[in-house]
């Protein structure tokens, strides 16, 4: 019978001490954390893609390895390389808007353990069809991220992964400014308000983000 060691190598606590417990995005001051659940909500067109590029932008550019799980084939790469993503460290899986093909992927990626962050992309799935996957899912993953360096990033249009989330966020719409007349118009200012969800109700607190193109 093979001895049980309780003294992990030193290749081991290397690999472990590459990793800080959380991912600090400056310019949106949003902290997230490794090993976990984050959600983030809202409407179409109020930054949920930009954040998430925003993630794999950082991760990849440190070296990291990050994957997309693409459920209704939104996704864009020369989008993402714009943004900076380093799309050679890049998984990209397509799901052909099948809910099904697109938890199982997450489920495979998350037991792999490996990556820096995983993108499960849900908006533009049928609320409905997403209603009916069962919460096991959600806390399933959540057990196997604990002690991994990987983030998992949800996005939707609502709530969906409950209590099994870590870190849950509402971004909704404020307002935008142009510049110009007539049907051609420049978008100068792009205003959106993010929360905490579990306080959204509750506390006055928002983060306020501004995005300019005064100079695009």
């Amino acid at each position: 019978m093979p001895q049980l060691s309780l003294v992990k190598s030193l290749s081991h606590l290397k690999e472990e001490q590459r990793f800080v417990d959380e991912v600090v995005l400056d310019h949106v001051g949003l902290t997230l954390t490794r090993g976990a659940i984050v959600e983030i909500v809202g409407d179409a067109s109020v930054g949920k893609t930009s954040l998430a590029l925003s993630l794999l932008a950082k991760l990849t550019g440190d070296g990291e390895t990050c994957a997309v799980v693409d459920a209704s084939h939104s996704f864009d790469a020369v989008t993402a390389s714009q943004a900076g993503v380093a799309l050679q460290d890049l998984l990209w899986i397509r799901c052909g808007n099948d809910v099904e093909k697109a938890f199982m992927s997450t489920d495979y990626l998350v037991q792999a353990k490996g990556f820096g962050a995983i993108w499960l992309n849900l908006a533009g799935l049928p609320e409905k069809k997403l209603r009916m996957v069962p919460k096991s899912y959600w806390f399933r993953y959540r057990t196997r991220l604990k002690e991994t360096p990987t983030v998992l990033l949800v996005t939707a249009a609502g709530s969906l992964t409950g209590s099994a989330s870590q870190q849950s966020f509402v971004i909704s719409r404020k307002e935008a400014r142009w510049s110009g007349s007539g049907k051609f118009k420049l978008l100068r200012e792009f205003y959106v308000e993010m929360a905490s969800r579990r306080d959204y109700f509750s506390s006055p607190v928002r983060t306020r983000i501004q995005m300019d193109y005064s100079e695009v």
